[in-house]
């Protein structure tokens, strides 16, 4: 099954490598290339670790669509390039991050990105985010996400919530 995987990314280089070069292109290439390491070390296999930065990285597009949204939500800010990348990949329809690219750190990671709404004021660098994870507002009021958070499955953060560095928010 494995090698099924890596020749859907060979015969797909056509969309992977332009949009690796909109990533290397972009404002916030830095916080991407963050993205890109975190995405690699979660969903390539480790016996892949010969192969090049862009198909390791069209690896994780294909497996988690998710990682899609991620690299939009970094664009979002040029609109040729989040446009061009609209057009090259589908992100996760059921996936949805209401914030400016500035205000979230590298390596943020999500886990099955399903039924997932992100709207929070601030997310740090390393975070880790579950499936069916609600993140908002209420009212004026949003969650501030430290450094290394992770928050696990169907977990419901709304409000003026300050969740600290290196903590797991738990299921439910």
């Amino acid at each position: 099954m494995g090698k099924i995987k890596w020749l859907r990314v060979y015969v797909n280089l056509w969309r992977i490598f332009p949009l690796y070069l909109i990533v290397r292109a972009c404002r916030y290439k830095e916080k991407l290339k963050a993205d890109i390491d975190v995405w690699i070390q979660n969903l390539v296999p480790t016996e892949c670790k010969s192969k090049s930065r862009i198909l390791k990285m069209g690896y994780c597009i294909f497996e988690e669509r998710a990682f899609v949204n991620v690299i939009q939500n970094r664009l979002h800010r040029n609109p040729l390039l989040w446009g061009i990348s609209r057009i090259l990949f589908k992100p996760l329809d059921s996936l949805y991050i209401n914030m400016p690219p500035e205000n979230i750190g590298g390596g943020l990671y999500f886990q099955h990105g399903f039924s997932t709404v992100v709207a929070a004021k601030k997310i740090g660098v390393c975070c880790r985010i579950n499936q069916q994870v609600t993140i908002g507002y209420s009212g004026d009021d949003a969650p501030i996400i430290e450094d290394n958070v992770a928050v696990t499955a169907g977990a419901i953060i709304i409000g003026k919530v300050h969740v600290g560095s290196n903590s797991v928010i738990g299921a439910g």
